[in-house]
């Protein structure tokens, strides 16, 4: 799978390879495969107008999920739309963390899965939590690796 990121934000340092790594690993979880996706960090700003043009809902979100069939020649791909200012807001003591279970949650999507209602949405998240405990040790020492990098060495 071929993984693109595009940081149109400055909320939320990336690691990208962290990031390239929990996709792939994500995918694999998922049971989903790719020819190409595509990583969008927004912020709140860049979020709302992709939100109304893709779902037609007014505002920012947390993640949104945009999967296209493969076309005679070609694999099918997908984008991934991840709101860095929301993560940071609604887990300021672990941004990176929530960074990743929006991730988790689009894979999900993209396994087929739906939240459109309260049974599925609790099952989303119970396999998304599933997901992350196998994630989160590689998940923190990314977030700190990230952290030692803006602060500098320790002296």
């Amino acid at each position: 799978m071929d993984i693109t990121i595009e940081n149109r934000q400055r909320k939320l340092k990336i690691d990208r390879r962290a990031l390239i790594r929990h996709a792939e690993a994500l995918a694999g979880l998922a049971g989903v495969s790719l020819g190409s996706l595509t990583l969008i960090v927004v912020d709140d700003a860049g979020c709302a107008p992709i939100n109304e043009a893709a779902v037609g809902h007014v505002g920012p979100t947390d993640v949104i999920t945009l999967f296209y069939e493969a076309i005679p020649g070609d694999e099918a791909s997908a984008e991934i739309v991840l709101n860095a200012e929301c993560a940071a807001q609604q887990r300021p003591e672990d941004p990176w963390r929530e960074f990743v279970f929006y991730l988790a949650h689009a894979f999900n999507h993209l396994s087929g899965r739906d939240d459109d209602t309260p049974e599925r949405r609790t099952a989303m998240h119970r396999r998304e939590r599933r997901w992350l405990a196998q994630l989160l040790p590689a998940a923190k020492r990314s977030m700190k690796s990230a952290e030692s990098k803006e602060r500098g060495p320790r002296r």
